[in-house]
């Protein structure tokens, strides 16, 4: 299971804080201005990380191991020659981290385009003729213990085998589009196919069932070539500063698993992610076959609004303004073309659009500020069999402007959720952190204090010692009746500070994962051209506090424990704080006195009902047994790549999930609704309707929410 970093950021250190800055001297190239960024980013964090690293031959075999890992975690490119060279370096990258000497890191980048242009060589050399599929031998899918190559020859047959096996997941796959059946829904990772690709080819070549398999072997095979030359298309592409910043972060996560390096552009894309604003002309953009193509348009946006663009339509040349000179950005590699098309809100750009007709037109638009809807807060109106209402409001994070003027902040969007839903004359309201990562410290003090009258929410401790206790001061309710936040082992950060203060005030029962994830660390950005506040340079994304719950216990490798304890997938996956060796450690402080929620409920008989509900519940046993199996299918080490052993693999495996089939069928009995503004909004945003729509599909299958409500009713 592929997991999603989560970035988490709870709180901004005042630049009046730091006692020290650097200099802006001249730099004449990209390696001294590389060796600036080291020496800039190893003082930021030896004077303000709450626990600097001791930079040491240890932490120079971790940063050795990380930084391989990285650029090459599937083994495939470097050789055991490449290796057992970088290894004569395994106990000097600290040395070389404090001299900012770069000498480890550009042999390395070096290295690997080197090995990327000859795996490109054995790929085509590979696809050029019929693989043999009666050969008896496997490919080897477990990463964690494989091996890298003793030499070019057994290089060059990994990548044989890597492409065989994708080609002969393509075979299978057309053919069950020619029977009619289910794809494979466990296919392994290693496979080059993106299902969720929304410029994916719809008009790819067709089988019959009489199709001869040499032609189906041979349209497989033409599938994969072009997938794969993209790909190496793409990654020959990867700039030296992409590498750069992998070995920054090989050094930084050393640290504390939320400290990192921020490139200027990653910088840019965090910004947008915890802001969900964006100045620009409102599409997604994604590189088809060397082509700024367009994937998806944001309904409001200019891009919308001119109604003259449409998903899959090409970028080929960009003018800023109508006296502006059209650069051609067909060539560009889309890191550089995508500035060229955003731009600052009220600024003309003037785009030619190749469409899919083949036709050429100019468009001119005046960018905008865009919002990505799907990272603010979001409500629903339940009702169940009784006709009963609850509210459901989903905060997929805590996000805040970043200094942006005309930023939304959830507290606010929430008050009016509110607001909304208790005019519905709900019964309860689920409160939904799943999957929040976190986000601003300063919003989730102001959430937390929408439920309960006044009092400490979070304690927040320097490392020197120095406690704050920040709390809402604000003796108003938003909502008062009963109140059940679900929570699963990624909701992180801010989550859990609010699943916290609403457990430790009884104001709430908390529903999910047996805990959170398990992180208790605040963080704060800082530029690390501190002369000017550019961005130039990139910047530090450090861990400065760590914060506790208001009952003195902390959040770090712990998390928090649900009231409720639901088995979920996340249950046998190793993806907490706890399993990242760099991670803080856990420790507790003085407890704070608070006024309790006046609970109307008894916890312990709330437990118990849930537990009768769900101790011979089936559909929970069976849910459990399926991510069982799903952790089992990690333990195979090798696939077979004989077509017809393949085959029996794969039915074999096919024929274990089939018991599990029923879990897709199953339905919860409530009803799903808009609020009264999303009802108007929804009128025109035919797109936001769809997403809506999508989301109710989701929850009338979610079990977990099933229970939730179960919960509610027990709080009357």
């Amino acid at each position: 299971m592929l997991i999603k970093k989560t970035y988490v950021l709870l709180s901004f250190l005042s630049m009046s804080l730091l006692a020290f800055c650097f200099c802006k001297p001249m730099l004449d190239t990209d390696e001294e201005r590389e060796k600036l960024i080291v020496k800039n980013t190893r003082n930021t964090l030896t004077y303000l990380h709450y626990k600097p690293a001791t930079v040491d031959d240890k932490f120079s075999e971790n940063v050795f191991n990380k930084y391989l890992e990285y650029i090459d975690p599937s083994k495939r490119f470097l050789l055991q020659s490449d290796y057992d060279l970088f290894k004569k370096d395994f106990h000097n990258l600290d040395d070389y981290y404090k001299t900012e000497n770069l000498n480890f890191y550009n042999a390395s980048v070096d290295t690997i385009y080197k090995r990327i242009a000859e795996a490109e060589k054995y790929s085509m050399e590979a696809l050029s003729k019929p693989f043999d599929y009666n050969q008896k031998e496997n490919f080897n899918i477990d990463y964690k213990t494989s091996k890298y190559a003793k030499d070019k020859n057994e290089a060059k047959d990994l990548w044989r085998k890597y492409l065989k096996y994708n080609v002969m997941l393509e075979i299978i796959s057309m053919q069950d589009d020619v029977k009619g059946e289910k794809k494979d829904t466990l296919n392994n990772s290693t496979s080059l196919k993106d299902a969720k690709d929304p410029l994916a080819d719809k008009d790819k070549k067709k089988i019959t069932k009489d199709t001869p398999f040499a032609e189906v072997e041979k349209i497989a095979r033409e599938e994969v070539k072009d997938l794969i030359s993209d790909y190496f298309r793409r990654i020959k592409q990867t700039k030296r500063e992409n590498y750069f910043s992998i070995y920054m972060n090989s050094h930084t996560e050393q640290y504390d698993p939320h400290t990192t390096y921020f490139s200027p552009t990653s910088k840019e894309d965090f910004e947008f992610e915890m802001s969900g604003q964006m100045e620009g002309i409102g599409a997604k953009i994604q590189d088809k076959k060397g082509y700024a193509t367009i994937a998806e348009l944001i309904v409001g946006g200019p891009a919308w609004k001119s109604g003259k663009l449409e998903v899959g339509d090409q970028i080929i040349k960009v003018a800023q303004g109508k006296d502006g000179e059209a650069k051609n950005i067909a060539v560009m590699i889309l890191t550089d073309a995508i500035p060229l098309i955003k731009g600052k809100k009220g600024t003309e750009v003037v785009l030619t659009i190749k469409k899919k007709d083949g036709s050429q037109q100019q468009i001119s638009l005046i960018r905008e500020v865009i919002e990505a809807e799907e990272v603010f807060a979001r409500s629903s109106v339940i009702t169940d069999d009784k006709g009963d209402k609850y509210g459901m409001i989903y905060l997929p994070e805590f996000y805040t402007p970043m200094g942006k003027e005309g930023g939304r902040y959830p507290s606010e969007d929430i008050k009016k959720e509110i607001e909304i839903l208790k005019k519905e004359n709900i019964k309860g309201l689920i409160f939904d952190v799943r999957n929040n990562g976190g986000g601003s410290l300063e919003e989730v003090v102001k959430i937390s204090g929408l439920f309960i009258k006044e009092g400490p929410i979070v304690q927040v401790r320097r490392s020197d010692g120095m406690l704050k206790i920040h709390e809402d001061k604000d003796n108003s309710i938003a909502y008062d009746g009963p109140l059940v936040v679900m929570v699963n082992e990624l909701s992180a950060s801010a989550s859990e500070i609010f699943a916290a203060a609403m457990q430790d005030y009884g104001r709430a029962v908390v529903v999910g994962s047996p805990q959170t994830f398990g992180k208790g660390t605040v963080q704060t950005i800082l530029p690390l051209d501190r002369q000017t506040g550019s961005d130039e340079y990139g910047a530090v994304k450090l861990t400065i506090q760590k914060f506790y719950r208001v009952n003195g216990g902390s959040t770090q490798l712990k998390g928090v424990q649900s009231d409720i304890s639901l088995v979920d997938q996340f249950t046998y996956e190793d993806i907490s704080e706890a399993s990242r060796p760099e991670a803080l450690n856990w420790d507790q402080i003085k407890p704070l006195v608070i006024a309790k929620w006046p609970t109307t409920f008894d916890l312990t008989k709330v437990k118990a009902n849930s537990k009768a509900r769900l101790e011979n519940n089936t559909h929970l046993k069976l849910m459990n047994e399926s991510f069982k199996f799903i952790k089992s299918m990690e333990e195979v080490k090798e696939i077979p790549l004989n077509l017809e052993d393949y085959k029996t693999y794969r039915k074999t495996r096919e024929d274990k999930i089939k018991k599990f089939e029923t879990l897709d069928k199953y339905k919860n009995n409530f009803k799903f609704t808009m609020n009264q503004n999303d009802l108007t909004t929804t009128k025109t945003d035919t797109v936001l309707k769809a997403k809506r729509n999508n989301w109710f599909k989701g929850m009338q299958k979610d079990f977990y929410l099933n229970e939730a409500v179960n919960v509610l009713r027990d709080l009357k």
